[in-house]
């Protein structure tokens, strides 16, 4: 993945998953694809000292406390380091050192994801309501698989940001792990180029037709890219 990039981390995929699924019913705020990849990323080199955006704080700050932490605003970072210490005592000892915000984005998506996996086990008001689901159904399945065995995934958010996702197969590190779609209009060709893999004489059509359309965009598809097309950090 591309150094503060969070989207391209798997991990950015199981965080939004989880918040989809099970963010209304733990109260937590709510972040769409964009802002939650904008609050992770990485600051500039040349960006002094910030802050770490509230959004991000209340995130943590709500999940530590479902799962029965006594966490004060002002401190929240002490007991994230606290809650660190338990899966990775490497970052644990760099965010002491040099604090949350200059942390990485694959660190801070994997606490993220840690205090997530952490309300299945210590969060029993939580416990109680989801017990009753299918353990397979809690997680992220793949829609399916191309010719070349590569695994799809898709998520739709509640603000309709689209991503998709490719991963080889037999994937154990997430190294093959690939956002490929970040807006409507490349989920539109990817599935363009899927189709061709079925009917080569779909992808003809499917040029043709956007060529032809590409001579004369409408106002309308001119305003839609302007909003799709979320600016990058």
């Amino acid at each position: 993945a591309p150094p503060g990039r969070p989207g391209s981390c798997p991990n950015f995929a199981v965080v939004c998953s989880f918040l989809e699924r099970y963010g209304p019913l733990l109260d937590l705020p709510e972040l769409p694809f964009p802002e939650l990849e904008r609050v992770l990323q990485a600051p500039p080199p040349d960006v002094g000292s910030g802050e770490v955006p509230k959004e991000l704080v209340e995130l943590h700050l709500k999940l530590m406390r479902k799962i029965g932490k006594s966490v004060t605003a002002d401190r929240w970072e002490k007991y994230l380091i606290k809650i660190c210490q338990e899966f990775n005592s490497t970052w644990a000892w760099e965010m002491e050192k040099k604090g949350y915000l200059e942390m990485s984005v694959e660190c801070k998506l994997a606490l993220l994801k840690y205090l997530c996996e952490c309300q299945f086990d210590d969060n029993l008001k939580f416990k109680n309501i989801i017990n009753e689901e299918d353990a397979d159904t809690m997680r992220l399945q793949p829609i399916g698989r191309d010719k070349d065995g590569l695994m799809y995934w898709y998520q739709l958010d509640q603000d309709h940001n689209v991503r998709m996702y490719i991963e080889e197969q037999d994937d154990q590190d997430g190294s093959s792990w690939k956002c490929i779609v970040r807006n409507r209009n490349e989920l539109a060709e990817t599935l363009a180029l899927l189709k061709a893999q079925i009917d080569p004489v779909l992808l003809k059509n499917s040029s043709q037709q956007d060529n032809s359309s590409r001579e004369s965009p409408s106002l309308e598809d001119e305003e839609t890219k302007k909003e799709e097309e979320a600016p990058k950090q």
